[in-house]
């Protein structure tokens, strides 16, 4: 466990170099000595200087210089080695690309990792599948940095022999089956203790699989990077990383050596990597025309494609719960034209948005000014209308009657109620197609959220504008348009502005993944109730519980009540000032 620490550690790890190669170094007094003190940094900081290395201090000039000379170049010819799936996510990434906990980095990279052959690691490799991008310019890169990964790549292997020893294993414990200058580390108290750039050193830190493999023994610490300085900075960061396909879980002689209890995290290390990669910058895409064409057969599970489509929404539910939708079958002439209408209605003047406004005697339908919205006690800074489907009186008794009324639809544009009620009608049918594929993906028959729980679908629309950066509140910088929430229904289709990327979705690892538009396609997500019926009781399936292996989830809800529910109290609209 980290402790409190204000300075980094420095190590020499010459003995450990001189002597790494051979499997009873640990003999050696000055072996020994380095052992207790990597032990003892990783214990306290996670992070230590590396000096005494070997690696000549004329090659890590080079690299850094070539480094420099190549992020000078003109943006096009960056370009030419640009980053994408194709590439096995290898290449060039420019300013901005790069999304930590939702916020863009001020930096721009290349990427390289060792090359993976067709199906040298079957499917959990095939995101990675593919060769290194080398730039033509500088002529020297290619070989001063692959000589570069070769060094690096033993002073890490000699590093881990040591760190090995420390925990109290053979020297070769990780090996078999197992496997920057402007840094800024984090300390218990919250302090941020600058790395400080030493000449001829590497910092060297700890990272996630480690802390598995330590049993939390050694903790993987929090950093970041600020260059304070006027100069470009570069770092060429070498990682270090397990066997692709090594299940990584706490060793047994870690357990004993912390008292006993086992630390409840295990990865499979290119899974853990995949799916680093998969959500860094992209949201899987699901093709579904196969579904909308056999939509309407309860046997359509016999269907070769149908069943490809199934799978892809299996996989995207479990592992993310939001996917692109493409192949649906819903013209893009309309896409667009319920956004334009949108936009216009937006861009009229606040009285006559007004017109329509929320209120109790609406059934909460209509528009809503920015910040009457609340997400987690906090105004959302966004206008928008809200359609619910007609619920005419005493339609769901009691339950339903804050939302008995009829929806507004404002004088202008003209063509607003048209294009909405098509938009509606098209979007019922998409998402009852969807929601039998995932049916089929957990077990059931097609049908299985229709009758009673599904088969008369309590949908709503909402129309939404945002304010770019700095218009709502006059701060230069991003405005939260909705504050962090999960939708309370089955499905969400989202039909954003191809032009702008708002939308963020959080991975498991905590960091947002923009949404990035794609012309044609809606954003899907799973909702909490994954619409149904209005009165309906949703609970756990006996199908999903059994197909789970896990004991069954103690919530259940009729979903009427949960939707009146969260409108009062996260849109706040049960206190809606009717003199706005």
């Amino acid at each position: 466990m980290t402790t409190d620490f204000k300075y980094i550690p420095i190590i020499d790890v010459g003995p450990l170099v001189a002597k790494g190669d051979d499997l009873k170094m640990y003999q050696d007094e000055e072996v020994r000595e380095v052992v207790k003190q990597l032990d003892k940094a990783c214990k306290e900081t996670g992070f230590f200087y590396v000096k005494g290395h070997g690696i000549p201090e004329s090659l890590i000039k080079e690299v850094k210089d070539v480094t420099h000379k190549f992020f000078d170049q003109p943006y096009e010819e960056k370009l030419k080695i640009k980053m994408t799936p194709a590439s096995g996510y290898r290449g060039y990434q420019k300013i901005k690309e790069n999304i930590t906990k939702g916020v863009p980095d001020l930096q721009e990279a290349v990427d390289y990792y060792r090359e993976v052959k067709r199906g040298m690691y079957g499917s959990l490799g095939e995101i990675l599948e593919g060769c290194n991008q080398w730039p033509e310019h500088p002529e020297n890169f290619k070989s001063s940095m692959e000589e570069y990964v070769r060094l690096c790549t033993d002073l890490s292997r000699k590093i881990m022999r040591g760190i090995a020893v420390a925990l109290g294993g053979s020297a070769d414990e990780f090996e078999g089956e197992k496997g920057g200058d402007a840094f800024w580390v984090k300390n218990l108290s919250g302090e941020w203790i600058p790395a400080t750039p030493i000449p001829g050193t590497f910092v060297c830190n700890i990272g996630d699989m480690l802390k598995i493999w330590s049993n939390g023994i050694y903790e993987a610490t929090l950093h970041r990077v600020i260059n304070n300085s006027p100069k470009y900075r570069v770092s060429v960061a070498y990682f270090y990383e397990p066997n692709f396909d090594t299940l990584v879980e706490p060793l047994e002689m870690c357990v004993e050596k912390s008292g006993g209890t086992r630390l409840n995290q295990r990865a499979v290390y290119g899974e853990h990597l995949a799916n680093k990669m998969i959500l860094w910058d992209y949201l899987s895409q699901s093709y579904v025309a196969p579904l909308m064409a056999k939509g309407d057969d309860l046997k359509m599970g016999q269907d070769v494609a149908v069943g490809e489509v199934v799978k892809q929404l299996d996989k995207a539910c479990k592992e993310i719960g939001f996917f692109y939708v493409k192949g649906h079958g819903i013209p893009e002439s309309l896409m667009k034209e319920v956004k334009d209408v949108t936009h216009k209605f937006f861009n009229l003047p606040y009285d006559e948005k007004l017109k329509i406004k929320t209120t109790p005697a609406s059934g909460y339908r209509g528009y809503q000014k920015i910040k009457q919205s609340i997400t987690k006690g906090v105004p959302d800074l966004h206008e928008a209308v809200d359609y619910f489907k007609e619920v005419k009186r005493g339609m769901y008794g009691s339950l339903g009657e804050m939302f008995e009324g009829c929806n507004q639809w404002p004088k202008h544009p003209e063509n607003c109620k048209s294009s909405m009620e098509e938009y509606i009608r098209l979007c019922t049918d998409l998402s009852r197609k969807i929601m039998r594929g995932i049916a089929l993906a957990l077990g059931g028959s097609a049908d299985e959220f229709e009758g009673d729980r599904g088969g008369d679908p309590f949908w709503y629309l909402r129309l939404i504008g945002y304010p770019g950066i700095s218009t709502a509140s006059g701060a230069k910088q991003n405005d939260i348009g909705c504050g962090i929430h999960t939708d309370y229904g089955m499905l969400t289709l989202v039909n954003q502005d191809d032009d702008i990327t708002a939308l963020e979705v959080q991975d498991l690892y905590g960091e947002w993944i923009p949404a990035t538009p794609i012309p044609g396609t809606f954003v899907c997500n799973i909702g909490d109730m994954l619409k149904p019926n209005f009165d309906a009781l949703v609970e756990p399936l006996e199908m999903c519980v059994e197909k789970s292996g896990r004991p069954r989830l103690n919530q259940r809800a009729v979903y009427g009540e949960h939707l009146v529910n969260k409108v009062k109290a996260t849109f706040g609209l049960d206190q809606v000032d009717d003199h706005m």
